[in-house]
């Protein structure tokens, strides 16, 4: 009994069917090998267990969240300081410009002179 005339085993079929097609087609059978191991490839890296957090990266994030829900109402709350401020300065201005201090520095200076006569 010759296994290599007729085979018997469907393992042994296919592998005669595969060496058949990388005879024929050299190409092929190339772009069919290099693609399975890219499958292959991606499939055990996506198998592996992901690395495990650090303690201490895990404590240094729960201390940027803290820190952050800290500083967000203390940030709004500057903000909105410096926006009252800002049009306090600008209301301000307006209203010493309202004021006409060239006729109250006259009136004032001539008071001072009434002082001395």
């Amino acid at each position: 009994m010759n296994t290599t005339s007729s085979p018997s085993n469907p393992l042994t079929e296919c592998q005669s069917k595969l060496n058949r097609f990388a005879r024929d087609n050299p190409a092929g059978a190339v772009l069919a090998a290099i693609g399975c191991g890219l499958a292959v490839g991606l499939l055990i890296r996506a198998l592996q267990p992901r690395p495990a957090e650090t303690l201490a990266a895990r404590l240094l994030a729960d201390i940027q969240d803290r820190l952050h829900s800290i500083a967000a109402p203390v940030q709004r709350h500057a903000e909105d300081l410096m926006a009252s401020g800002a049009s306090a300065v600008k209301s301000g201005v307006a209203q010493f410009h309202d004021l006409h201090m060239e006729r109250g520095l006259r009136k004032l200076g001539q008071r001072f002179k009434n002082l001395f006569r």
